[in-house]
């Protein structure tokens, strides 16, 4: 099982919208291949840890580094685990802090 966390930073805005529609479609592609993670977004930032067999984690990270919508992804680690840290959430979110503006939550 492999475990991948990595950084990257929004070309745009992130919207709630976005968030929502992120999550949506994360969540469901996770669930088909068997990755779980965390995605934790702030201001134009966003860090996220997949986990799962290395091949499907390998797959979703090269579909989001070809996602137009963000750019200077970079890995800051990539491991083998012998437990999943997220257990059964497709994509857990977690809002981090937005400098000078209020925080939303996305569920």
């Amino acid at each position: 099982m492999r475990q991948l966390v990595y950084i990257s930073a929004s070309r745009s805005e992130t919207s709630p919208e976005m968030l929502r529609e992120i999550l949506s479609v994360s969540r469901t592609n996770n669930e088909r291949v068997g990755v779980t993670g965390l995605l934790m977004s702030g201001g134009n930032r966003f860090l996220q840890v997949l986990e799962g067999p290395t091949e499907a984690v390998g797959n979703t990270y090269k579909r989001i580094e070809q996602d137009k919508r963000h750019f200077a992804t970079f890995v800051l680690t990539s491991k083998s685990v012998s437990a999943r840290a997220f257990g059964d959430w497709s994509m857990a979110f977690k809002q981090g802090s937005r400098a000078s503006r209020a925080p939303y939550e996305i569920s």
